[in-house]
C-alpha cells in the first residue's frame, strides 16, 4: 500500500476538488489556487470566495480531490463537477423561466422537459438528452445545426 499524500498544503499542493473546512462550521471545495489566493466554493450557499494567501491557514484540508467521497464510488472532484453542473442548470432554468412571457412558450418548455424525461419513448430524444437539457437551460450554448434538427424532429416525435 502506498501512503496517502499529506493533507498539509505545504507538503502537497492544493488541487481543484480538494475538500476543506473552516472551523468545521463551513465546508468548501477548492476551485483554484494562485500565489495570491485560494478560490473556494462554499457548500452551504454555493458562494464562491477568493481567500487571500495570508488567510488560507484558517482553512483545514480534510480530503484530497482524488480521494473517494462519502459514497465510496465517486471522487471529491467528481462531486464538485456534479455540483457545478447542477448549479449551471439551476441558474439557466431560473433565467429561462423568468424570461418566458407567453403560455405558448411555457408549453414549449414543458414539452422539452417531457421529452428529456420520457424513458425509452423516443430513441432520438434519448440519444440527444444532454443537448436537449442544454437547449432547455442554456439555449445560447447549443449550435444552430442542432436547433434546426431538433425542430424538424419535434414534428415527428411521439412524445407529446
Amino acid at each position: 500500500m502506498t501512503p496517502s499524500p499529506s493533507l498539509d498544503p505545504r507538503k502537497s499542493p492544493w488541487k481543484r476538488g480538494d475538500v476543506c473546512t473552516l472551523g468545521f462550521k463551513k465546508n468548501c471545495f477548492v476551485l483554484g489556487h494562485t500565489p495570491e489566493y485560494l478560490e473556494v466554493l462554499w457548500m452551504n450557499d454555493d458562494g464562491v470566495e477568493r481567500i487571500p494567501t495570508d488567510a488560507i491557514d484558517s482553512l483545514l484540508r480534510v480530503a484530497h480531490a482524488d480521494g473517494l467521497g462519502p459514497d465510496g464510488h465517486r471522487t471529491n472532484l467528481e462531486y464538485l463537477q456534479v455540483r457545478e453542473g447542477l448549479n449551471f442548470l439551476g441558474r439557466g432554468l431560473a433565467e429561462r423561466t423568468k424570461a418566458t412571457k407567453s403560455e405558448k412558450e411555457r408549453q414549449e418548455l414543458d414539452h422539452v422537459v417531457r421529452r428529456i424525461f420520457s424513458e425509452g419513448r423516443c430513441k432520438w430524444d434519448a440519444r440527444h438528452r444532454g443537448k436537449l437539457t442544454l437547449l432547455l437551460a442554456a439555449p445560447g450554448s447549443v449550435g444552430i445545426a442542432f436547433k434546426i434538427r431538433e425542430r424538424i424532429h419535434r414534428i415527428f416525435c411521439a412524445v407529446k
